[in-house]
């Protein structure tokens, strides 16, 4: 189909505004927390933080939506690199079992991320419930983090995407 795996280019932006969403939750969730909102708020005006705190859970919301938006190629496009490598080495190799468990990751995070977005869609400013900030800040942050260096892995330990160019290489003379 193409002649380079356009997947390692699709991964950025979901990886980054899923990340971005989990923290502005964490820290909305610190700044509205008792115990901790007076610490975030003098910290946040120590650096001249100038955003109304009641502002991140509207942009944590977004940022889950353009999450969700961006995954959608990068997801597409691990499958259309993955179904050929089952194809050819099997569920056996050390290979396909770190990338079914990159895609694993990756698919959980997706669906944590649109059950954040379908139950913060209806509520009053798009404010997170403790699940929201749970399912933003302690799984989907780490779970993607922790997908992306296993697709490192795979192209650094496995050479995954390396050579499948139809490059031929320099041309003699």
């Amino acid at each position: 189909m193409y002649s380079k795996p356009i997947h390692p280019a699709t991964v950025h932006f979901p990886i980054a505004f899923i990340t971005l969403a989990g923290v502005l939750d964490l820290l909305y969730a610190a700044a509205t927390t008792p115990a901790t909102a007076g610490y975030v708020q003098s910290t946040l005006k120590s650096l001249e933080f100038a955003l109304p705190l009641n502002l991140l859970p509207t942009l944590s919301y977004y940022a889950t939506i353009i999450s969700l938006v961006t995954l959608t190629p990068a997801i597409l496009s691990g499958i259309a690199q993955l179904l050929p490598l089952i194809k050819r080495d099997g569920f056996g190799s050390s290979k396909v079992k770190t990338a079914v468990a990159h895609a694993a990751l990756n698919d959980i995070s997706a669906g944590l991320l649109a059950y954040n977005w379908q139950t913060r869609s209806t509520v009053l400013n798009y404010t997170p419930s403790t699940v929201n900030i749970a399912l933003s800040s302690a799984l989907a942050v780490p779970m993607v983090l922790y997908s992306a260096s296993l697709g490192g892995s795979l192209v650094y330990n496995y050479g995954m995407g390396i050579g499948s160019s139809t490059s031929r290489g320099k041309k003699t003379q």
